[in-house]
């Protein structure tokens, strides 16, 4: 039997969240402590949130403009790579409204949205090309970029009292789930071929890299998602309208 419990503490202004498994098909009773619970101390104190150099690289200096019309996507590329290069810090999105297509970020990167700053995640699923390597319901894959993306990083947070905005509704993205109360509406494309076919390739082994979905599959990509990362740090900001799962 797997008891999972899960537990909250606050820790320095951060609410950390930890999972707890205790899997007594390992170990027979009289091997199992008495109070699992007494451990969480000791489990705590080894969790640390990440820290960032105090330099700070202002989205608008890289040529992005937070008119919700221009597309800033190069200029959050050019802002996280510099951040990263130089050895940490802070990405700052000001207020404004900022559209783009995927944001991957990279070690020691901060994204921080200020107060009034509002991140608009382009519709056209074109623009989350090419294929990155992701899970889907749990499943590895190559499918459109998550939204906010990371892939075996180290250090990176997504902060502020911004707001990320998907942009996702019953015209754009869910209608790709299939049922009538995310707008899906007879004859139109739908997931259920593509996630059959993933979870077939899973099935029969087939290598990641060869289980290319993307155009045509209409597999909805995840909002947030950092992949065989370590210390990661999501606080403060608001996330809505998301294609999928907010955080995956």
């Amino acid at each position: 039997m797997d008891y999972t419990k899960v537990c909250h503490r606050q820790k320095s202004g951060v609410w950390t969240i930890l999972l707890v498994s205790i899997l007594s098909a390992c170990r027979t009773d009289a091997q199992a402590p008495s109070d699992p619970w007494k451990e969480l101390p000791s489990i705590l104190e080894r969790i640390k949130p990440p820290e960032f150099p105090a330099k700070n690289f202002l989205l608008t200096e890289f040529g992005a403009k937070g008119d919700g019309v221009i597309d800033c996507s190069n200029a959050f590329r050019l802002a996280i790579e510099q951040c990263s290069k130089s050895g940490g810090g802070k990405v700052v999105v000001t207020k404004g409204e900022f559209l783009t297509g995927p944001i991957h970020l990279e070690s020691n990167v901060n994204l921080q949205l200020e107060d009034g700053a509002i991140i608009k995640f382009h519709r056209d699923p074109r623009k989350y090309l090419p294929l990155a390597f992701t899970r889907w319901e749990g499943v590895e894959c190559m499918n459109y970029s998550p939204f906010v993306y990371a892939y075996g990083k180290t250090n990176i947070a997504i902060t502020g009292k911004g707001t990320l905005d998907g942009q996702a509704d019953n015209e754009f993205w869910w209608p790709w789930k299939g049922s009538k109360d995310a707008g899906w509406k007879e004859g139109m494309p739908n997931q259920k071929p593509g996630r059959d076919s993933l979870f077939a390739m899973g099935q029969r082994g087939v290598p990641v890299e060869d289980r290319k979905l993307g155009e045509g599959f209409y597999l909805r990509p995840n909002f947030i998602q950092p992949y065989k990362c370590k210390n990661i740090l999501i606080e403060g900001v608001k996330i809505i309208n998301s294609p999928m799962w907010e955080i995956h």
